[in-house]
């Protein structure tokens, strides 16, 4: 049963650095900010104030003569997804849990003059979990992962000339993964008078979970943010950002925990243990130490991105902003993966593709005290349709998003958004899509996705 075991592992680690890259338009999480948030993320060219613009554009932290020397803000978004798969043959439905999921993000910046600020941001560009009950189809994939990948970003902004300013920052990225999964005691090995049997030829029923599989592991990178903000005239202004791929070297544990079958093995069975024995004290016993728990390495980059824009000020109280997003997964072609005890690299094909995203919105000052939002967006899935699996269904988007800006005091500001998500329906599968390169396309059913954001932020001037 070697060879089956390390298969089942490799895989089933595979899908854990498939969280932050292989679903990356699905896991990128672009709501740092619910002023940004409520414009339906544009205004590269217009950041909402210069503390999230350190992830926006950090050439816009630089604020202008008349700005306030410190800007601390603090914010936090709630992601509520609602998702279910559909099998073609059975019709049988499994729903995402009803889960809500928290995002935070911080900035701080400090206006050295007219022409140097300086600051920090704490964001999460990529993050999300998928929760499934285990008991549904896609558990031998993987029925909860959970992401979390945090940047820490210091930055510094210049004043080339007048009206052209240049912002740069560098990126500390942690990243951590946590997969949970069950593994399938039918499709086991063992050998019965010199022959390799699976354990559904001996009788054991398809989807009779023997093992809870968790994968834990997190790893650390470095990369770069830069951005350019050019005040063409009192009306208009072009803008564009640029984040560094980063490369991040993932490494942790494989822990395997036993689940009951209800299966009880008769005298004379195949793997020679007393009767009585249950199944799964069988596999772990015939495993050894594949199935003990070991360590679990691979390196990943996280892509590139690249955002341009344009602002443009209808009359003094509205303004109309326009972005283009491009995120480069065209490097993401194979996954190679290592188990220690096992002491073997599986190559995994994936072949993502690059995604692009327009987002348009307005900005209006209705009084003094309140301003009015709204915009839309939408972008394309990377992952090809072999690799739609319930790790993130991802695909084609459609989003609206509408908020508020309220000064509570002079110096102090409220922000409010809403964003609804409609994922086009999309065909996937519920098998490991480990294989060949080019995998066949053997979709089994249909994904359908949508989510519910909410987000707030509270900005200080002082």
């Amino acid at each position: 049963m070697r060879r089956s075991a390390v298969l089942c592992a490799a895989s089933a680690l595979a899908l854990t650095i498939h969280a932050p890259n292989a679903r990356a338009q699905g896991f990128s999480v672009y709501e740092h900010d619910a002023c940004a948030m409520a414009r339906g993320g544009a205004g590269v060219a217009s950041p909402c104030n210069s503390a999230s613009a350190i992830f926006f554009n950090p050439a816009g932290i630089l604020s202008g003569p008349k700005a306030k020397a410190w800007d601390l803000q603090a914010g936090a978004t709630l992601i509520h997804p609602i998702g279910s798969f559909t099998d073609s043959a059975t019709r049988a439905v499994s729903s995402l849990k009803n889960e809500t999921f928290l995002v935070p993000s911080g900035y701080l910046t400090h206006q050295f003059g007219p022409r140097v600020a300086a600051g920090i941001g704490v964001f999460a560009p990529y993050g999300l979990t998928t929760s499934w009950d285990p008991t549904f189809l896609g558990r031998y994939l993987g029925y909860k992962t959970t992401l979390a990948s945090l940047y820490f970003q210091p930055t510094v902004a210049v004043e080339i000339v007048p009206g052209l300013q240049l912002g740069v920052g560098v990126d500390y990225v942690h990243s951590s993964a946590q997969v949970h999964r069950r593994l399938d005691a039918s499709a086991q090995t063992e050998t019965v008078s010199g022959t390799t049997i699976t354990l559904a030829m001996l009788g054991v029923p398809p989807g009779t979970d023997f093992a809870d599989v968790l994968f834990d592991v997190s790893g650390s990178g470095w990369g770069g943010h830069a951005g350019v903000l050019w005040k063409a005239t009192d009306r208009l202004s072009l803008g564009a950002r640029y984040l560094s791929q980063v490369k991040v070297k993932f490494s942790g544990s494989a822990t395997f925990t036993p689940v009951a079958t209800g299966i009880a093995l008769a005298a004379g069975n195949p793997f020679d243990a007393p009767a009585g024995t249950t199944l799964e004290q069988a596999l772990f016993a015939g495993a050894g130490a594949l199935l003990g728990k070991q360590d679990a390495t691979t390196n990943i980059t996280m892509p590139e991105q690249l955002v341009a824009g344009v602002a443009f000020k209808v009359m003094p109280t509205l303004s109309l902003m326009a972005d283009w997003q491009w995120t480069n997964w065209t490097k993401f072609k194979t996954l190679d993966l290592h188990l220690a005890v096992a002491d073997t690299t599986l190559s995994e094909y994936e072949h993502y593709g690059a995604t692009n995203a327009l987002r348009a919105g307005f900005d209006w000052q209705a009084t003094p005290a309140v301003a009015i939002r709204g915009g839309v967006l939408t972008h394309n899935g990377a992952s090809p349709d072999e690799t739609v699996t319930p790790i993130l269904p991802e695909g084609q988007r459609f989003e609206g998003t509408v908020g508020a800006g309220i000064h509570l005091m002079p110096n102090l500001r409220l922000d409010l958004a809403y964003q609804y998500i409609r994922q086009q329906d999309r065909r996937g599968r519920m098998t490991d899509p480990v294989g060949r390169d080019p995998l066949p396309i053997d979709n089994t059913g249909l994904f359908k996705f949508t989510a519910n954001l909410f987000g707030a932020s509270l900005a200080l001037a002082f």
